[in-house]
């Protein structure tokens, strides 16, 4: 969730707190008990038809290396001068150019100098 979509959901949860409050206050908590039900189950409703026409869609993941130095390596380690993700992820648009050179020595050692995704 980025930029509006986070400052909406912030605003309106406030807003939602605040009205429980101030039932809660003003009328009797049998009342207020009735109110929560309702918010709670519309609140349910309009998660679940966001989630299904596709609301929460995944941004991909943006990566840039540009113009990266020389790394070098030894003993089974990993030598890397571009882009290296772990780990599981959504979409990914990545790119690495003029990357530097990256040496490996030794038994177990790797080295990348362009994009690996694992």
């Amino acid at each position: 969730m980025r930029g509006w979509q986070r400052t909406a959901l912030i605003v309106g949860s406030c807003a939602l707190i605040v009205a429980m409050v101030v039932v809660w206050v003003v009328v009797d908590l049998g009342t207020a008990d009735g109110v929560a039900s309702v918010v709670g189950a519309s609140v349910g409703v309009v998660g679940l038809v966001f989630a299904l026409i596709g609301g929460a869609e995944q941004q991909p993941s943006s990566f840039r290396v540009t113009r990266t130095g020389k790394n070098t390596v030894r003993r089974g380690g990993t030598s890397n001068t571009g882009i290296t993700r772990t780990g599981p992820g959504g979409p990914v648009q990545a790119s690495a150019t003029d990357t530097g050179d990256a040496e490996a020595d030794g038994d177990g050692s790797g080295a990348n100098s362009g994009i690996q995704l694992n």
